[in-house]
């Protein structure tokens, strides 16, 4: 078949990769100059399926009524957003009952799971390099009730082949000596010795490297205006450089998805919710931790990739808004150096090169991936925080169920139309 997938993230440049080697014609359609220069350019880099579960679990609007007004807060809520699309608020907080959690949680874990072992069955095959380091990550904690609660969660998704373990603080800064500078700030760690990270641009650029090997097609610099097609199905995509004839369309354009696909009555439950990062050198600088580290406390996560520190974190829901505010992304390489206060003493005059992405967030916390009830037209989309994580394993999914195969995973919980 000829397919377009529209999105050239590492999401869309995954799907695109899966059908191209197995046959198929595919167009991938970009709107930028190069793969990855959105949502994927500069995330927090770290795959992880021990650390999956949506953000909507039992207590959340407590917590987000307590973080209101604080600069540091790891939410940030624009009321008139909210006002313009207060469905998707609803349908994010009626998911916050324990029920719908720990469903949406172990189907987010299995999938995580799935597109780790993928990305590194990819890499391997392929020869991809992208800094990648399967070196496990450590959860950290202040509190030691907090600690309790995340072994809780780790255990949960035990089952499905999501190893942990609980450190104290001496095996924490035996696993992470950089951490010895603060060690009175500890209660213990949980360490996920399956999980890594990698540079998710890198992985994309060498995916489509292999693209271009393989005979695909690279659409980059044009945008997608609209699908077409009528009630038999799509047909194609008209860009801004000309139409592209399919046999079908996979729309993975991150937040800008709903778009796409509302002319054809496919409505997506999709909220741009935007993230910081900071990548700060390390030329010539000691002490910098070596394990990927995700904050509980602080809600960041640190991942050295090669001779850079990524420190990430913050959600935004303020809409389609990309400006860098100064104020929250210094926040995120405080909050993040915080626990290294002699690193923080040696990166004090070092360049920090900030950066924001949409994550593009369902209610459920889940992405959609597969078929929709308009003929040739599927979707790889709604990723949230983990399309990192995520791509490898979703574009096995939404490959399989375009060719109608039995899919290794269940597909059930991932489809347009959710399961009650």
């Amino acid at each position: 078949m000829r397919i377009a997938v529209v999105g050239a993230g590492v999401v869309g440049t995954s799907v695109a990769w899966e059908l191209t080697a197995r046959g198929h014609q595919t167009v991938l359609i970009e709107r930028c100059n190069e793969v990855a220069q959105e949502t994927s350019f500069a995330n927090g880099a770290q795959l992880h399926a021990g650390h999956a579960a949506p953000w909507n679990p039992p207590g959340v609007l407590r917590d987000a009524i307590g973080w209101l007004g604080k600069s540091d807060s790891p939410l940030r809520i624009n009321p008139l957003r909210v006002l313009r699309n207060p469905s998707w608020s609803l349908r994010f907080l009626a998911n916050a009952t324990a029920r719908r959690y720990r469903r949406h949680a172990d189907a987010n874990a299995a999938l995580a799971l799935y597109g780790v072992q993928q990305a590194r069955a990819w890499r391997d095959a392929l020869g991809l390099t992208f800094d990648a380091r399967d070196s496990g990550i450590l959860k950290l904690f202040d509190d030691p009730d907090a600690l309790e609660h995340g072994r809780a969660e780790a255990t949960a998704v035990e089952a499905l082949g999501i190893r942990h373990r609980v450190l104290s603080i001496d095996e924490t800064l035996a696993r992470e000596p950089a951490l010895s500078d603060a060690a009175d700030q500890l209660a213990g760690a949980i360490e996920f010795p399956d999980d890594g990270c990698g540079d998710p641009l890198q992985f994309t650029a060498a995916l489509a490297e292999r693209l271009t090997a393989e005979g695909a097609e690279l659409w980059l610099g044009t945008t997608a205006r609209r699908l077409l097609g009528g009630p038999a199905g799509v047909e194609g995509v008209e860009t801004s450089r000309g139409v592209v004839d399919v046999d079908a369309v996979v729309v993975a354009a991150g937040s800008y998805s709903p778009a796409l696909t509302r002319a054809f009555g496919v409505r997506l439950p999709i909220e741009p919710v935007k993230g910081y990062s900071v990548s700060i050198p390390l030329k010539g600088v000691k002490g910098a931790p070596e394990m990927p580290i995700i904050d509980d406390t602080r809600k960041v996560v640190l991942t050295r990739l090669g001779d850079q520190l990524r420190i990430a974190g913050k959600a935004e829901i303020t809409g389609f808004d990309l400006n860098l505010d100064e104020r929250r992304w210094q926040v995120v390489r405080k909050q993040g150096l915080s626990r290294f206060p002699h690193l923080a003493e040696q990166l004090a005059d070092a360049p920090s090169h900030p950066w924001a992405g949409l994550r593009p967030m369902t209610c459920d916390g889940l992405p959609i991936l597969g078929p929709t009830p308009v003929s040739g037209l599927h979707l790889a989309t709604g990723v949230g925080h983990l399309g990192w994580t995520f791509a490898a394993g979703s574009a096995r999914l939404v490959a399989d169920q375009l060719e109608e195969r039995t899919c290794d995973l269940d597909p059930t919980p991932y489809q347009l139309r959710r399961p009650r």
